[in-house]
């Protein structure tokens, strides 16, 4: 969330970043109010200065003079507590029109109409047969059921078997096992629910409501992505400078309705409304932030390499923005049988907003102010995608697999096959 002090003291600036997002809403309307709100209480300091004056006068006023007085000064006080309700009423719109407001981005965003490539890592491989879709080989080796998970849950589920779930969860050891041991974060397991309030911090609501799954009569949200609840773990708190940067490496499975969403990737792993995920998160300096999002897109980097797998990395430019960053890297992996890039990661630099928003600060020195941490997450990685990716890339033309070495100790197996189950 922003300030409502910068943007009524910087409008350019915030105009100026609205339409480098190509954001056309109604800036004005913030503005507006605030200037309203500042009336107001402008006109409620007046009254309270003058009902201070009134009540010096009652205390030594002259008997036929209090009746006056005393009507006065409830007039006063009714004409205050006015003020304070519409100063409320005010507050309540600003606090939702800024809730509704998206970062900034940073200074060296791309203002134009397509992301930018930064690197390409590996050769997508030739193949001398035509590789199968992830959902082809899946139903072919029985480890992908996606008639089960429609007869579940409906469209965009599907059930793993056999060797698919020993997979998933092969994937999932491995990649908190390098960030956890290697990287240096925590690793994290929280509630799969989280409060409104907590939503609300992470910059989930209300822009993504529509997204979400509640569970109403309990006033809670399923996690659409681990670095929800990892931001509620730190909500309304202080934190000592000494203690930063807090690094967490969290799974969770994540829940994301996907409404109103246009896709052509509505087949297999790519776009569920279930799905796996390992996030990496950071909470740090504003001075560190940037040098934390280049070492987050490394680790996150690394998992790929490990699996040898050829993606590319894209610099998001300013208008493809996430709602809450101000710079965001996507690492795409190569997916054979569509012949593209699929996004598998994405790392972003939220700087204060999130915080904002959730209240989180720290305390460089003993004495000093308080100020908003930075706070930064990435995938690390989405674990249907990167079995997909798995699927297609080490496919064989018999329709076999071949299990990358550092997940064969996980899966106690080196070739995927209808019989592996």
């Amino acid at each position: 969330m922003l300030s409502l002090d910068f943007i009524c003291q910087h409008p350019q600036v915030v105009q100026e970043a609205l339409r480098r997002r190509r954001d056309m809403r109604k800036f004005d309307d913030i503005v507006r109010l605030a200037e309203q709100r500042r009336g107001l209480i402008t006109r409620k300091d007046g009254l309270y200065a003058g009902l201070k004056g009134l009540k010096e006068t009652l205390r030594t006023a002259q008997d036929e003079k209090r009746q006056a007085l005393n009507a006065q000064t409830k007039a006063t006080m009714i004409d205050i507590r006015k003020l304070e309700l519409q100063v409320s009423d005010v507050d309540t719109h600003l606090r939702l029109l800024l809730l509704d407001f998206p970062n900034l981005p940073h200074e060296s965003v791309q203002d134009c109409d397509a992301d930018r490539e930064v690197q390409v890592w590996g050769e997508p491989i030739t193949y001398y047969f035509e590789p199968r879709a992830h959902w082809e080989l899946g139903e072919q080796l029985g480890i992908i059921d996606a008639e089960s998970g429609a007869r579940i849950a409906g469209s965009r589920f599907v059930t793993l078997k056999g060797a698919g779930a020993r997979l998933e969860r092969a994937l999932i050891s491995f990649m908190l096992d390098v960030h956890t041991r290697e990287h240096g974060y925590t690793e994290i397991l929280p509630p799969f629910l989280a409060r409104r309030s907590v939503m609300t911090g992470a910059g989930q609501l209300p822009k993504f409501e529509e997204q979400a799954y509640a569970c109403s009569d309990d006033e809670l949200y399923l996690n659409p992505t681990a670095e929800v609840p990892l931001v509620g773990m730190h909500s309304s708190s202080i934190l000592l400078g000494d203690n930063l940067p807090i690094r967490y490496a969290s799974w969770t499975t994540a829940f994301r309705r996907e409404a109103g969403s246009v896709s052509h990737h509505t087949r297999g792993l790519i776009r569920l409304h279930q799905f796996n995920k390992v996030e990496l998160f950071q909470i740090v300096t504003p001075q560190d932030s940037y040098y934390a999002l280049e070492q987050m897109r490394s680790h996150a980097e690394a998992i790929l390499r490990y699996l040898d797998l050829p993606y590319r990395v894209v610099e998001l430019c300013a208008k493809n923005l996430p709602f809450s960053a101000a710079k965001t890297f996507d690492i795409e992996v190569w997916m054979p049988s569509q012949q593209e890039y699929v996004e598998i990661a994405s790392i972003s630099n939220c700087e204060a907003f999130q915080a904002r928003r959730a209240n989180i600060k720290y305390r460089p020195a003993n004495g000093a102010r308080t100020e908003y941490v930075h706070t930064l997450n990435a995938s690390g990685l989405a674990v249907g995608r990167t079995m997909a990716a798995l699927l297609e890339v080490y496919q064989q033309a018999d329709g076999t697999v071949v299990i990358p070495k550092v997940l064969r100790p996980f899966m106690g197996t080196s070739l995927l096959t209808a019989a592996s189950q």
